[in-house]
C-alpha cells in the first residue's frame, strides 16, 4: 500500500486530492499546525502530525517509508487586502515551509520517490498578447515573487520532482468561483475594466488527477501549468457564468474601483495571463473539462437544469459498508441524524425502502409547518442510494448518498443538487439564509454520525 504525505491537506485542494488518493489505496499522513480542529475539518482515515512551519523543522519521522510527497500548504493569497503584514504571511508561509520540507527530504535515509508541490501561474508576466508556456522567465510582481520563492526549494533535490502552476480553480466548494457566484446568481455580475484581460482557469477535478497522474508516472518532471488548454477572457468567463446561471450580466466595473478597493491584491483580477499547459499535454493528460462551458455545466447545471446548488459532504467511520448502509436503511434513523429544530418526522411510506418507495415527512422550517415527500429513485444495497423530492420548498433536490469501502472502514459522501423556486428572490433568499441552513443541517448529521459511530 503506497504511503503519501500532505501539507495543506486542510485546504480546498488538498482535502479533494487526498480524497483521491485514498480511493487508490493510500495510506495518508499530513501535516497541520492544529491537529484537533483538523479532524474536524477533513474527517478521513490520516495519521495526522503538528507542524508550526515557521518555527520548527520539518518533523523527520513523517518521512519514513513514504513514497511521495504533495506540498500544497501557504496562506491564502485572495483572503483579503494586503497589507505589508499579510505579503509577508503570504510569502513567508511558501517560502519557510517549502524549505524546511526540502531540507527534511534531503536528510532523509529514505527519501521519497517523487515531491509534486504546488506553485502559481502568478510566476509569470503580464501580457495580454503573450501565451506563457513552462519555459517562459518569472514576471517582477509580488505574486511573481513570491512564486519564485515557492519553488526555489525543490532545485537539485536528487529525487523526481513535479511543480504545478495552478491557474484560477473552479469550484463550488471554495476559490475564486465560490466568491462570484452569490452576485452572479442576484444578476450584479460583471465583466472588470474593458474585459479583455485573460483568465487561464482549470477545473477542480481535472487539477487533483493532473497532481495524481504526476506522482504515478515516473516520465513526468519538472514544472506543469495546471491551467485548462482553453483559457478566456474575463468578458467571456462573464457570459458563460451567467449563461449556467441563466442571469444576466451588468455593465462593466471600472478597474479603478477594483483598484480602491482591494488595493495592491487587485492585481490578481486585473492581471491579463494567457497560459497555455503544453507540459501536460505533452504527456498526453487528457482534460475532462477542455472548455468553459463544460466544467460550467458540471458545476452548476449537473442534471439538465441551469442555475444549480451543489452541496458535497464527506465522511469517513470505521465500520464496514453493509454495516454502514444498514443503519440508512431504517427510514427512522434519518430522524435521528436530523437537527431538532427541524421537527422532522416521517408520515408515512409506501413500504420498506427500497427503489421506488414513497416517503412523507413533516418538518418546521424557521418555524413554519411543512410537507416534503421523497422519492427512492435508486437503490443499491451496500454502494448508493438516491432521494429525489416530489413536493417540498424546493424547485429540485435531488440528494445522492454512496458508501465506498476505504482503510478498512466506509467513506460516506452526501452530494446534494438543489434549485431555488423564486428566481433572483430566491438566489437572494439562499445567499442570506437557505445556504447556510443547509450546512448547518448536514453539519449536524456529520456530528451524530461522528459521535455515534466512533463509539460503537
Amino acid at each position: 500500500m503506497p504511503v503519501a504525505v500532505i501539507t495543506g491537506a486542510t485546504g480546498l485542494i488538498g482535502q479533494k486530492l487526498t480524497i483521491e488518493l485514498l480511493r487508490r489505496g493510500y495510506t495518508i499522513r499530513a501535516v497541520t499546525r492544529n491537529v484537533d480542529a483538523a479532524r474536524v475539518s477533513v474527517p478521513l482515515p490520516i495519521d495526522w502530525t503538528q507542524w508550526n512551519p515557521l518555527t520548527e523543522p520539518f518533523p523527520q519521522r513523517v518521512l519514513d517509508g513514504v513514497d511521495c510527497v504533495f506540498h500544497l500548504a501557504g496562506e491564502p493569497v485572495a483572503s483579503r487586502r494586503w497589507t505589508p503584514e499579510r505579503k509577508t504571511a503570504i510569502r513567508e508561509s511558501r517560502r519557510i515551509s517549502t524549505q524546511r520540507l526540502a531540507d527534511a527530504i534531503r536528510m532523509s535515509h529514505t527519501p521519497p520517490s517523487v515531491v509534486v508541490a504546488a506553485s502559481a501561474i502568478g510566476y509569470y508576466g503580464v501580457d495580454s498578447q503573450h501565451e506563457f508556456l513552462e519555459t517562459d522567465a518569472p514576471g517582477s510582481s509580488f505574486l511573481s515573487t513570491v512564486c519564485s520563492d515557492w519553488e526555489r526549494p525543490w532545485r537539485d533535490l536528487n529525487i523526481r520532482t513535479v511543480i504545478i502552476r495552478i491557474g484560477i480553480v473552479l469550484d463550488t466548494d471554495g476559490g475564486a468561483l465560490a466568491k462570484l457566484l452569490p452576485l452572479f446568481r442576484i444578476g450584479l455580475g460583471s465583466p472588470i475594466g474593458n474585459g479583455t484581460q485573460w483568465m487561464s482557469w482549470i477545473h477542480i477535478s481535472d487539477l487533483v488527477e493532473l497532481f495524481v497522474v504526476s506522482a504515478v508516472n515516473p516520465t513526468i518532471s519538472g514544472t506543469l501549468n495546471g491551467v485548462s488548454p482553453a483559457p478566456v477572457t474575463n468578458n467571456q468567463f462573464c457570459r458563460s457564468l451567467g449563461n449556467a446561471l441563466n442571469r444576466p450580466i451588468g455593465f462593466p466595473i471600472p478597474r479603478w474601483i477594483i483598484r480602491f478597493a482591494m488595493g495592491e491584491m487587485s492585481d490578481v483580477v486585473l492581471s491579463s495571463q494567457r497560459i497555455v499547459p503544453a507540459a501536460p499535454l505533452s504527456y498526453g493528460f487528457t482534460f475532462k473539462y477542455g472548455s468553459l462551458d463544460a466544467a460550467l455545466t458540471d458545476l452548476l447545471s449537473p442534471r439538465g437544469g441551469k442555475n444549480s446548488y451543489r452541496l458535497f459532504r464527506y465522511q469517513w467511520v470505521p465500520q464496514s459498508r453493509s454495516d454502514v448502509f444498514q443503519f440508512f436503511s431504517n427510514a427512522h434513523n434519518l430522524e435521528t441524524i436530523t437537527p431538532p429544530w427541524l421537527n422532522f418526522r416521517i408520515q408515512s411510506m409506501t413500504g420498506p425502502i427500497d427503489s421506488g418507495t414513497i416517503i412523507n415527512y413533516r418538518l418546521k422550517i424557521k418555524g413554519i409547518p411543512a410537507r416534503w415527500r421523497t422519492l427512492i429513485s435508486r437503490w443499491d444495497p451496500d454502494y448508493e442510494f438516491v432521494d429525489e423530492m416530489l413536493i417540498g420548498p424546493y424547485t429540485q433536490w435531488h440528494h445522492t448518498h454512496r458508501f465506498e469501502s476505504i482503510a478498512g472502514g466506509t467513506l460516506l459522501t452526501d452530494s446534494v443538487v438543489y434549485r431555488m423556486p423564486f428566481g433572483i428572490l430566491g438566489d437572494l433568499a439562499a445567499a442570506i439564509l437557505v445556504n447556510r441552513d443547509i450546512q448547518s443541517i448536514f453539519n449536524y448529521r456529520m456530528k451524530v454520525i461522528r459521535e455515534m459511530f466512533f463509539k460503537s
